[in-house]
């Protein structure tokens, strides 16, 4: 996955969210991330990261509080890597890579405890939902949702749930573009390669 020259913080993608509160620097409904940003972000960004392989262009992390009669019975994580397979977007999950790592292991649920401390939710409305993208070009975006309902029959085919696949399906048009411009060399080395053709046709007359 390219990480791009550009800082993570305070970048949101490109259109809408995808439910709930985007949170990225913006105050929505009383939740917000102080300063704007997270320090928490570009950790967990790093974290996931190496557990990639070439063609990543989206990793998608969520997690999704179960519920059953109104009470809290655990919480499904989903961690997918979206990646262009020759031309074809298919999706792998890093969650068994990721947690295999003791290390890395610990080291994200540092890093979410940390973002959930820095968006300012009220404690009435508990963050139900937690999603963080990150994207190969640098950028991210942070949803959070409350209200929901999800029992742990229920959560494959629950709306709320925001996989890989969900991304494949829903935002397919996005993610072909997002693969279009990291295929594409950035101006400088397409400026350098002209005139290095150049410079060798002058030689060569």
């Amino acid at each position: 996955m390219t990480r791009g020259d550009q800082p993570l913080d305070g970048q949101p993608l490109d259109g809408q969210p995808l439910d709930g509160q985007s949170l990225d620097g913006q105050s929505l409904d009383g939740r917000a991330v102080r300063g704007g940003s997270s320090p928490a972000i570009p950790e967990i960004r790093d974290l996931l990261v190496a557990h990639t392989s070439a063609g990543t262009l989206r990793i998608v992390l969520q997690q999704l509080t179960l519920r059953e009669d109104g009470r809290e019975v655990g919480v499904h994580e989903v961690i997918d890597a979206v990646t262009d397979v020759g031309g074809n977007l298919v999706t792998f999950s890093l969650r068994a890579s990721v947690h295999g790592d003791l290390e890395d292991a610990a080291r994200l649920e540092t890093a979410i405890r940390r973002l959930r401390e820095d968006i300012a939710a009220d404690p009435a409305r508990p963050i139900d939902s937690l999603v963080v993208l990150i994207d190969g070009d640098g950028h991210h975006r942070v949803n959070v949702d409350s209200g929901l309902e999800v029992s742990p029959q229920d959560v494959a085919t629950h709306p709320a749930l925001r996989d890989g696949a969900h991304h494949i399906t829903h935002e397919s048009p996005a993610l072909d573009d997002l693969r279009d411009r990291l295929a594409s060399p950035p101006p400088g080395v397409l400026r350098r390669g002209r005139d290095l053709v150049r410079g060798w046709l002058r030689r060569s007359v």
